[in-house]
């Protein structure tokens, strides 16, 4: 069991994002924020949020290993402010200083099933998390911007034969600053940043994965039509490992990549990215590190339901009916082995009719594949995940909704641990927002 333990914890946080402890509408604008409320030059935005429903295999274990089922409670309040948009400024040139930024608190509890399973109770926690981004001369030929955040994420999950373990618990804390310049009226775009973060586990078992990234990074948009432009994107990223004794090497990574994104008709907008990317580990003694060295891309076709007119509304889809078809294939640094490759196609859909009903869709494929590493020899895993989301406003500030999430991976037999685990989850929830 020690051995999948490990297994479990590298996996788990390998491709979980930041936003998995949270609910939907905690990471997408277009479903937290009501009308707001104006305190001077600000806007903010409360919400308070509950669901209750049912989860199929918590501790994400095999067949043969047993499921535990649960009921689940989470309650959500969270804060989002910014500086007035344009719909409520007294001018029209943009402010000098722009401001932004957000807070979530996420508790939830756990209600095994089965009695015989009553110290899954003890999982009970608290997620959190906040970001701000300050932008100084937006519209300027030449800007500034400083982003923080912090998120503690809650993974509880994994299998192991104490219920009442400590899970997979990390604190992740990130700063970065950057420059753009913006000749031309802004039909061309540079930006040169940086950024840290940092990882840290909570459980003392996983304490030897703490690590710190930095990251350099440059990327411009040439805006050569009205609505399309050329994109790049270049990024150096140090990856460091904060223990002496840790079983992981340091190392490197570079990215590149150019593409095109454009609004080809009011209805249709395309989006590629073609790059390489290359990572570069330091030998240790006892310890296989192997590199990634490969084409990175990305592609998508998106049908808006409602005709945009112009770029910037097909950049972000906010509250816009959309189909979308999309793939990517990426890498990241891995607590397993030294990397993961990725490589995912999905299908989305978003709609919002008449103020009052919002929903999106979403299944994807994926196929991940982990080098050679002290584990064992170089596997893959297929990852099949569907997730659906409803919303319907009763007034301006109080909304029902509804989620349903499957998960499943088929994986082979690693360090004579089976992975292989299906999932599923269902909600029904009740927010208050403003």
């Amino acid at each position: 069991m020690k051995a999948r333990l490990t297994l479990i914890a590298a996996l788990a946080v390998a491709i979980a994002p930041l936003t998995a402890s949270a609910q939907e509408w905690v990471s997408n604008p277009d479903l937290s924020e009501g009308i707001g409320i104006r305190t001077g030059n600000l806007e903010l935005h409360p919400s308070v949020g509950g669901e209750f429903g049912y989860d199929s295999n918590f501790l994400r274990a095999s067949d043969r290993e047993g499921k535990v089922e649960s009921l689940k409670l989470r309650v959500t309040p969270s804060l989002t402010l910014s500086t007035l948009g344009k719909e409520r400024r007294d001018s029209r040139t943009p402010p000098d200083v722009a401001v932004s930024a957000g807070a979530f608190a996420s508790y939830f509890e756990l209600f095994p099933l089965d009695s015989a399973d009553s110290d899954l109770r003890k999982r009970r926690n608290v997620s959190i998390g906040a970001d701000t981004k300050v932008d100084i001369f937006p519209a300027r030929r030449v800007g500034f911007d400083l982003l923080g955040a912090y998120a503690r994420i809650i993974d509880a999950e994994g299998n192991s034969d104490d219920l009442a373990g400590e899970g997979f618990n990390r604190d992740i804390l990130r700063g970065g600053a950057g420059a753009t310049w913006r000749p031309g009226g802004g039909l061309f775009e540079w930006r040169l940043g940086y950024s840290a973060t940092y990882h840290k586990f909570e459980n003392a078992r996983y304490g030897l994965l703490d690590n710190l990234h930095h990251e350099i990074g440059t990327r411009g948009r040439w805006r050569f039509l009205p609505r399309s432009a050329l994109l790049f994107n270049t990024t150096y990223t140090f990856v460091r490992y904060t223990h002496a004794d840790t079983p992981h090497s340091d190392g490197d990574a570079i990215r590149s990549s150019v593409g095109f994104h454009g609004l080809v008709t009011y209805h249709l907008a395309l989006m590629g990215m073609l790059g390489w990317a290359s990572s570069f580990y330091q030998q240790r003694a006892g310890v296989i590190s192997r590199g990634f060295d490969s084409l990175t891309a990305s592609a998508e076709v998106r049908w808006f339901i409602q005709q945009r007119p112009n770029l910037e509304a097909a950049t972000v889809a906010s509250g816009i009916s959309s189909v979308a078809l999309g793939y990517n294939r990426s890498f990241a640094n891995s607590y397993l082995g030294s990397f993961y490759q990725r490589d995912r196609g999905y299908v989305q859909f978003s709609t919002f009719l008449v103020g009052a009903i919002a929903g999106g869709l979403e299944f994807g494929v994926a196929r991940v594949g982990f080098p050679d590493s002290n584990s064992g020899p170089a596997f893959e895993q297929l990852r099949i995940e569907g997730h659906a989301f409803a919303e319907y406003r009763f007034t301006d500030t109080l909304a029902f909704n509804a989620t349903l999430r499957y998960n499943q991976v088929n994986s082979p037999v690693v360090a004579q641990e089976d992975l292989d685990y299906t999932r599923w989850q269902a909600y029904v929830g009740l927010r208050w927002f403003m």
